[in-house]
């Protein structure tokens, strides 16, 4: 698979249309095109200037037939006069978790939260036992765990990306205090130097429901 993680600043005077672009090129994507896995666009929830996009795709032939296809050339074209920067974090898929059914969610009524962690050298091993444990059990056994993904960073892999979707903060506050997501936290604790949790706001949210770990 492929993963790509973008952080976007974009300007705020015509926002309404180039999410509508945007969500259009996320939908059409996902239904019609049967190698694009999930696509996610949300902005940071102190700040809709600031925009993070996560794509999964089946390879790169699914990548180059969603590059060339109408909708995502509109949204390029769209994006030229509309973005102010525009970052690429090359990550590598580590496990991606989902709930079957899929998602297309465009009305903003999830909770979705990104977390960027470093671990420690010596303890990769028991971080990545102890947090796909974690993962897998939490889609698994509670509703309102819609996705956990895990990538880590093409020129560190050490340094982990986290893309978590909730349906809602409720269901968030719910899943802190499983006792799965406890024991991670107590195995865990000892395992990373550095831990940023970003919560994000939903602009369009649209998966298969293929990933299954």
């Amino acid at each position: 698979m492929i993963t790509r993680l973008f952080k976007l600043g974009r300007k705020l005077d015509n926002l309404e249309e180039f999410n509508r672009v945007g969500e259009t090129n996320l939908i059409t994507s996902v239904t019609n095109e049967p190698g694009t896995l999930a696509m996610y666009s949300t902005h940071l929830a102190d700040d809709p200037a600031m925009c993070y996009v996560f794509e999964v795709y089946a390879d790169d032939d699914a990548y180059q037939v969603h590059a060339s296809s109408d909708q995502f050339k509109a949204y390029v074209a769209m994006a030229a006069d509309n973005l102010t920067t525009r970052e690429v974090c090359p990550v590598k898929p580590e496990l991606m978790v989902e709930k079957p059914e899929g998602l297309k969610i465009t009305d903003g009524n999830a909770s979705p939260r990104c977390c960027f962690v470093q671990i420690l050298p010596d303890k990769l091993e028991q971080f990545r036992e102890e947090v796909f444990t974690n993962m897998r059990t939490s889609v698994a056994q509670e509703p309102g765990v819609l996705y956990l993904y895990a990538a880590s960073f093409a020129d560190d892999p050490l340094h982990w990306v986290f893309w978590e979707g909730y349906a809602s903060e409720e269901a968030y506050e719910k899943h802190r205090q499983t006792r799965h997501f406890q024991t991670y936290i107590t195995n865990t604790a000892d395992c990373l130097s550095e831990k940023e949790l970003v919560q994000l706001a939903a602009d369009c949210l649209a998966s298969k429901g293929l990933l299954r770990g």
